[in-house]
């Protein structure tokens, strides 16, 4: 079977071929995407070849293939959740994970070593179907069941591996990245076998379903396919994928690295995009991944061997991103109308359960016995963990949190999510601290200057996601690595120098009013307008409406772009504020200062209640969860947890505080 010959079930075209089209039209019809991924990356190479001092040489062409084999291989195993509907957020962290086990377990006598390699490989694959289990009989939602245990294996990752190091042994990393007669990498052997999988993936009943199921679940499932076999398949066999990516890294470095994941994450994504797999699921496949992997990483070659600024690669790193994004979208956009787009891009939501107290959402019911729980054991390692002072201080550490969560589930309300928020928050924070260095009547706008950056962030995004109709989950992560990629440019990689103003300082510190912190104050207004917002405006209910399904509501003539558009606007607002205060707390603003606030922001939302999914969700529930986070953060520092224990510990209460909360199946 021809890659992409199951493009036919894809939401977004239809790809029959005209009467009388040839055999190779068709199968040029059908397989596009890969074909002009490859033939994108034919031309780099080329280029590269001709930068590159050694030009066009064995040498070459093997470094070139062990460079970016762990890529390849990652992106590989992100093609096939996407396929099923999907997103695997742990894919780098598995990497990340199998790459540390590889550093303490791949090394000894030839038999200690197998039996290390198979370990490796059996943790990727476990890691997956772990993924696949939560997802398919927990009912919790790919993008954030994922972002959970991919905190969670990181976490492991760390234990495994606190800093850069281990072992792997050395014959077998010279024989991994060597080459086969000195012609031939091994690399390009690995992929070929790992390509051989997927070949006998796709061309099984259950591959066949995995294609199924991301063009339209309900009716595989009216089909008779196994639905919940092929997802959970496609996880695991994207675990293994993975875990053969974190290996081939450690035959290259001969050592375990905790700290490669995010980087990996993103890239996967963007060469799953440039292979030409659908956003919406449903049609593409491994193949064309592999080819936009190699494409990424030349890229980075031709910038190097160009004389181009390493500080500025992480900037046209993003700008790629941002053009695979649009490759993604114009597949998109070739829909008879815009309803058949909306069609595709909405999603069967089970039934909530019924509510224990009427009136009252469970997940917030849950959300307080938690809070009650933590209390209860944070004042047995803490005696005065329940006292007022001690707890005004927690309120004092949440509202940075609940600040940037309100503007989270206002976008998740409307089945949307905003991974741009860790360097919407850094950029906003250092244009109000450079501002402030400016002296004179600059420092008064410091702050608008900050947030004004917020505001252009979520117009980016909110054009993107509701003109364009692209996917916001993968155009905010796009934004987000241009933002990281300018803050570089700009700053060299260091923090600025300069100080928060006056305002900013007694916004984010110890200063209160009426013994109220005013960093909660600010916390108390924002959510005020926010509730009022939701529920007494006629753009609330539109929220709600255009959440629940967004099709019906367009044909009753709510302009959903513009709503989806106003509300990723407040979501850059929220996140900016949220960096303007904490570099007040902070006295400065620094690089990735955002980036511990995405996980707990989209956690709190979604374990308060408001659905993933879009449509329901209580102002109450994103508060209680914001309480759960805090308090919870508060009592592993009070028991001395290390960091590395923290994020196990948060991914597992996330996922077991969804599962408790999970809707029920449609009938």
């Amino acid at each position: 079977m021809s890659e992409g010959a199951l493009v036919q079930i894809d939401r977004t075209k239809d790809v029959r071929a005209p009467a009388g089209q040839s055999a190779l039209g068709i199968w040029l019809r059908r397989n596009q995407g890969p074909l002009l991924a490859f033939a994108l990356f034919i031309a780099l190479f080329f280029v590269f070849s001709v930068l590159h001092p050694r030009g066009f040489s064995p040498l070459v062409l093997q470094t070139a293939s062990n460079e970016g084999a762990a890529l390849a291989l990652v992106a590989m195993g992100q093609t096939l959740p996407v396929l099923t509907g999907g997103l695997d957020l742990s894919i780098g962290p598995i990497l990340a994970l199998t790459n540390c086990l590889a550093s303490n377990v791949v090394s000894g006598s030839p038999v200690e070593i197998a039996l290390g390699v198979l370990l490796v490989l059996a943790t990727g694959a476990g890691c997956g179907l772990l993924n696949g289990v939560i997802v398919v009989y927990g009912r919790i939602q790919p993008i954030i069941a994922t972002l959970a245990t991919g905190a969670a294996y990181t976490g492991i990752a760390y234990l495994l591996r606190p800093v850069p190091g281990g072992e792997i042994d050395d014959a077998l990393g010279e024989m991994m990245t060597g080459a086969v007669g000195g012609v031939v990498p091994v690399s390009l052997l690995l992929l070929a076998a790992a390509a051989g999988v997927w070949w006998y993936f796709k061309g099984s009943p259950v591959g066949r379903a995995a294609y199924a199921a991301g063009s339209s679940s309900a009716a595989a499932y009216m089909s008779g396919l196994d639905i919940d076999k092929a997802k959970l398949a496609a996880y695991a066999l994207g675990g293994l994928f993975a875990g053969m990516g974190g290996l081939f890294l450690g035959f290259q470095t001969l050592t375990g690295d905790a700290q490669i994941a995010g980087d990996y994450t993103l890239k996967s994504i963007a060469a799953v995009v440039i292979g030409g797999t659908s956003l919406v699921g449903g049609s593409g496949g491994a193949i064309g991944s592999i080819f936009g992997a190699y494409m990424l990483r030349t890229i980075t070659g031709v910038l190097f061997f160009a004389g181009v600024s390493p500080l500025t690669q992480p900037l046209y790193e993003g700008l790629v991103l941002l053009a695979a994004i649009g490759i993604g979208g114009a597949r998109i956009l070739n829909v008879k109308n815009r309803l058949d787009l909306m069609a595709a891009q909405e999603v069967s939501r089970g039934e909530p359960k019924q509510r224990l107290i009427a009136g009252v959402d469970n997940s917030v019911l849950v959300s307080l016995a938690a809070i009650i729980l933590i209390g209860a054991v944070g004042s047995f390692f803490l005696p005065d963990f329940l006292s007022v002072k001690y707890l005004i201080q927690q309120l004092r550490i949440a509202s940075f949190l609940g600040i940037i969560a309100t503007g989270a589930m206002v976008v998740i309300l409307l089945g949307h999510i905003d991974l741009s928020i860790p360097w919407t928050m850094t950029v906003a924070a250092m244009v109000a601290t450079t501002i402030t260095g400016f002296g004179g009547a600059w420092i008064d706008w410091a702050i608008p200057g900050g947030l004004l950056v917020g505001v252009l962030v979520g117009l980016i995004n909110g054009i993107g996601v509701g003109v364009i109709r692209l996917p916001s989950m993968i155009l905010t992560l796009a934004v987000n690595a241009v933002l990281l990629g300018l803050t570089v440019v700009y700053t060299g990689g260091f923090a600025p120098q300069t100080k928060a103003s006056p305002l900013m300082r007694w916004l984010g510190r110890e200063s209160s009013l009426l013994g109220i912190p005013n960093v909660l104050w600010v916390w108390l207004a924002l959510g005020l307008f926010v509730v009022l917002l939701l529920r007494r405006t006629t753009f609330g209910r539109a929220i709600f409406a255009v959440g629940n399904r967004e099709i019906a509501s367009y044909l009753s003539g709510i302009r959903t772009g513009r709503v989806i558009c106003t509300a990723f606007v407040f979501a850059g607002f929220t996140s900016a504020l949220g960096g303007i205060l904490l570099a007040g707390r902070f006295d400065q603003s620094y690089q990735g200062m955002g980036n511990d606030y995405l996980l707990p922001a989209i956690a709190a939302v979604v374990i308060g209640g408001t659905h993933i999914l879009g449509g329901r969700g209580t102002y109450l529930g994103t508060v209680a969860g914001v309480l759960v986070i805090t308090l919870l953060s508060s009592v592993l520092a009070v028991m001395q947890m290390p960091e590395a224990s923290r994020q196990i510990i948060y991914g597992v209460v996330i996922i077991m505080m969804l599962l408790l909360t999970a809707p029920k199946p449609k009938e």
